[in-house]
């Protein structure tokens, strides 16, 4: 009987040391948690790859040794699964002060980004410049940071869409005169879907001054907060190498449908 008993306090023992094993090193599922926003985030299993900016990241975790689960899911969705702990990270963020609770931030991978309108083409509405938006209607993708130049302007009314996808197909059915977009992720969604005889682009581009540029975030919930510098580190290495500038250019092949 006695041999019975130190033999399960030997398993428990063991079972704890396990335990405490993993909870010092953190979950052991390494989440990376997007919204399909091509080309920089392409859906699971898109012959294009994974899109410029998750495969910057595998590329990344695969150098640190860190075997990644992928997970698309809604933008508003993934920003709540990195707060509440459930992913550990996400790509393609501009810096905003009031996700600094629950996220950390990588350093920028990416600057000066242009952002563009496009119109119907069979609209009556073709702006020449930003103030000629003052008094219509802008469709915008909910929880993405624009320019201030557009969106501090409370002349240019602004209605939000989930997603690109669903953004071009509301200006197409006429619930909004125009849509902003980033210039690439904008251009690649009408080329891909056909539809951009359908528009028409306006003549101008705005940018934010002194752009802080687009990074990546980390949830503070999921303990990793040592994981940032080793990443920021291999990060810096690809952008001195080429290595990035080699993967933005396999996606500006812009598709065809």
């Amino acid at each position: 009987m006695g041999s019975i008993r130190v033999a399960i306090l030997t398993v428990c023992m063991l079972l704890t040391a396990v335990t405490t094993r993993s909870e010092e090193n953190g979950p052991a599922e390494f989440v990376l948690v997007n919204a399909p926003y091509p080309p920089f985030v392409m859906p699971l299993g898109d012959p294009a790859g994974p899109g410029i900016d998750m495969e910057i990241a595998l590329r990344v975790l695969e150098r640190l040794g860190i075997p990644t689960t992928v997970r698309l899911v809604p933008f508003k969705r993934a920003l709540a699964m990195l707060e509440t702990g459930q992913a550990d990270m996400t790509t393609s963020l501009s810096l905003r002060q009031e996700r600094d609770a629950y996220l950390l931030w990588s350093e920028p991978y990416r600057t000066d980004t242009a952002y563009t309108f496009f119109t119907r083409k069979d609209s009556p509405f073709t702006p020449a410049r930003l103030e000629d938006l003052r008094g219509k209607t802008v469709g915008m993708i909910r929880g993405f940071v624009y320019p201030r130049a557009f969106a501090g302007d409370p002349d240019i009314g602004k209605v939000e869409a989930p997603q690109m996808e669903s953004l071009v197909e509301m200006l197409l059915h006429g619930r909004f005169d125009a849509i902003i977009v980033n210039n690439m992720a904008g251009r690649y969604e009408l080329l891909a879907t056909g539809k951009m005889n359908e528009v028409i682009q306006a003549p101008f581009e705005i940018r934010t001054p002194g752009d802080t540029g687009t990074v990546m975030g980390f949830s503070r919930a999921r303990g990793r907060a040592d994981l940032v510098p080793r990443f920021n580190a291999e990060l810096r290495k690809m952008l001195a190498d080429g290595t990035i500038r080699k993967i933005e250019s396999a996606y500006r092949r812009f598709p065809t449908p």
